[in-house]
């Protein structure tokens, strides 16, 4: 028998304050996350029999357990989906390709992908900081960490090789960090907003991390949560409480494990694969793109995303983001909430990128909107750029 597809939607979002959640208990802060993005989306908790990612006992269980749990224990009744995706701080984000695969073949009705990160826990989100530091230097190469490669030594190789090859400054790379500090102070959840706008002065005049990235070019640590619920279009058509943002198109692209077995530490095909694969299934131009969220762990993300996407030519992007072209009246208005530097580094913080496209596609992002954002773009990495996925969303 051949299924008939539904046209699914995201139809609700919902966010928490972003920063220190180590008064609450991470399950307590999951289950705010999922009952107000099912509010948002005009329907209840009992409606959900989808689960992308971890279920409300935490990061890290990847197992049906956590879908179990809140199937019997909350809902009464087994969850009909639940998958993962492994694309590192981009797995709830790129997850929406998996819930939207659950509606529109019939496997679920109502998807749920939830992020959230609070109380003690240990590794990279403890709030010990030398555990957290511990856990995050073991993120580097298998063979390298040991003698002290850290996440940010990656990144910082792999912008010195963008500066060698093209003449990227760093002032362009602050340039991005200036664009998305202005959109956290837009943002009243996010980390850093209140700490006010920085200057490129003030970014290349920060504390040197790992030559060349400097404090304000990388993100911190912090908690948080999100999540977004999926169902049919007609549904979110019928509630009328939003317009039923889809997925366009989506792709991926995995290539190396070692950053150095690469074929380039400048530009990277995977990520390109990604965008060019999304793309193609979009139908969607370039040029029509009105809003873009790009994974910034480090203000180079944003340059390979930029490039890989095809907004400007490899080598191009230093330039391309200069006089505020990232911020909300630029050309290419870009992570508008503030992205992992400014608004939220929690967890797999790439839902929260995905959640501020669909308020800027909704038209409710308040003093950060884009005029007439019709289509946004997303993209994200896990690890040093080996796993990348992009999508492009639009109303459907």
């Amino acid at each position: 028998m051949v299924r008939k597809l539904r046209e699914a939607a995201i139809a609700g979002v919902y966010q928490t304050k972003q920063g220190d959640l180590s008064d609450r208990a991470q399950a307590d802060v999951w289950f705010e996350c999922a009952k107000g993005a099912c509010q948002d989306a005009g329907i209840t908790l009992g409606d959900i029999d989808g689960l992308i990612m971890d279920g409300p006992e935490g990061v890290g269980i990847r197992s049906m357990l956590p879908a179990a749990a809140l199937g019997y224990d909350l809902l009464g009744k087994p969850m009909r989906f639940h998958a993962s995706s492994s694309i590192g701080a981009s797995a709830a984000a790129a997850g929406v390709n998996l819930a939207v695969y659950a509606v529109s073949t019939g496997l679920a009705d109502a998807v749920v992908i939830v992020n959230a990160i609070a109380g003690r826990p240990q590794g990279f989100s403890s709030t010990n900081r030398d555990e957290a530091i511990a856990a995050m230097a073991k993120l580097g190469g298998p063979y390298e960490y040991v003698y002290g490669a850290t996440r940010v030594s990656d990144y910082a190789v792999l912008a010195r090789r963008h500066m060698y090859e093209y003449g990227t400054t760093s002032e362009q790379l602050a340039e991005v960090a200036v664009a998305q500090r202005y959109g956290a102070t837009l943002h009243p959840l996010s980390c850093n907003g209140h700490r006010g706008e920085i200057t490129v002065d003030d970014v290349v005049g920060s504390r040197l991390i790992a030559d060349p990235l400097r404090l304000l070019d990388c993100c911190g640590i912090n908690q948080g949560g999100g999540a977004i619920v999926v169902t049919s279009a007609t549904s979110v058509r019928e509630n009328k409480k939003h317009k039923p943002i889809g997925l366009l198109g989506y792709g991926e692209g995995h290539s190396h494990i070692d950053p150095n077995s690469a074929p380039s530490l400048a530009f990277f095909d995977a990520a390109q694969l990604a965008a060019d694969t999304a793309f193609a299934h979009s139908g969607v131009s370039r040029d029509d793109i009105d809003v873009a969220g790009l994974g910034d762990h480090f203000t180079i993300n944003v340059l390979f995303g930029i490039e890989a996407a095809g907004f400007c030519k490899p080598g191009e992007s230093g330039s391309f983001v200069e006089n505020g072209a990232l911020k909300v009246d630029g050309r290419l208005p870009t992570n508008t909430a503030g992205g992992f530097l400014s608004f939220s580094h929690a967890g797999a913080c790439g839902i929260f990128t995905l959640i501020e496209v669909v308020e800027q596609l909704r038209g409710n992002a308040g003093a950060r909107q884009v005029a007439n954002a019709k289509c946004g773009y997303l993209s994200g990495s896990g690890g040093a750029m080996q796993n990348n996925y992009s999508a492009v969303l639009g109303e459907v």
